[in-house]
């Protein structure tokens, strides 16, 4: 049964699908701040390549879920917007963008500008366990991934859900850490994060209403097409949590990186700034005021 009649659904059906345009806009527009920070700075100093690889996994294996579960909504997915299909596209298409600034602009000489083995590892692991679920669900076919009966569906395309889930709540912390070890977030676009946490908030909202619209799970009735979006549901908190220590980090903890201007960037990004004793970074931020 419903809480809500048949106009009061299609009423929130119209609200759910303005939420959802608006977080789509505001996590696509989000990308584009590190890409101009980027290509302005001619470097990718400020960015960690792990965070850009996990991106890149999570991007990929998401728009296969979206786009999977849109089509098919008897997978166990949940509800799957227009929105969410164009989000996770739009935001592979410019992680592979980001890949081509890396390729161009980042220093060889730098050991920092690399991935770490940990990185590797974990992407490894997760393409090799959707490997192996494919290989017992599509080609062996050992089970239905349509088949609910146990109560709980597990599949290959909810596994990439998982996938992006775990990878969102991994993909912060080498971009937390580097820029904690840098003292510093010059190079790392606040716009990026502020419209990031703009769409993480929004999505959690536009969660909400379709979980009201489809009000049978309270029951445990209704068909799986108003089930619970898992995925959706903790990508909004992770976002939320992540985004709230970048705004922290540049604007209480680093609060001089977000002064600097392009001209300076070089002089802030040379090694000795990657140091750990505060006096030198005094005496390096002091005499760029004194310059200006």
């Amino acid at each position: 049964m419903s809480f809500f009649n048949d106009d009061d659904n299609s009423g929130l059906k119209i609200f759910s699908q303005i939420l959802g345009w608006v977080y789509f806009s505001a996590w696509s527009i989000s990308f584009y701040g590190q890409l101009y920070e980027n290509f302005r700075l001619k470097s990718v100093k400020g960015v960690s390549f792990d965070f850009v690889a996990y991106n890149f996994t999570g991007f990929s294996a998401y728009t296969v879920y979206t786009i999977w579960g849109f089509i098919d909504d008897k997978l166990g997915t949940g509800p799957v917007s227009i929105s969410d299909i164009f989000f996770a596209s739009h935001a592979l298409l410019i992680t592979i963008i980001t890949i081509f600034q890396i390729y161009f602009y980042y220093e060889e000489t730098d050991e920092t500008q690399t991935l770490s083995t940990t990185c590797k590892a974990i992407i490894v692991c997760l393409w090799w366990g959707f490997i192996q679920i494919i290989l017992l669900e599509r080609i062996l076919e050992l089970y239905n991934p349509r088949d609910d009966t146990t109560g709980f569906r597990y599949n290959s395309l909810i596994y990439l859900g998982f996938c992006k889930v775990f990878i969102s709540l991994i993909k912060y912390i080498p971009q937390v850490l580097k820029n904690r070890f840098r003292k510093s977030t010059t190079g790392w676009s606040i716009f990026n994060i502020l419209m990031d946490l703009t769409g993480g908030i929004f999505s959690f909202g536009q969660n909400i209403v379709d979980t009201i619209r489809g009000q049978t799970i309270i029951d445990g009735g209704g068909d799986q097409n108003h089930s619970l979006n898992i995925a959706k549901y903790a990508l909004s908190f992770i976002c939320i949590f992540f985004d709230t220590i970048f705004i922290i980090q540049h604007y209480y903890l680093y609060p001089e990186s977000k002064n600097v201007s392009p001209r300076d960037e070089n002089f802030l990004n040379s090694p000795v700034n990657f140091t750990t004793d505060p006096s030198i970074k005094s005496e390096k931020i002091e005499k760029l005021e004194r310059q200006k």
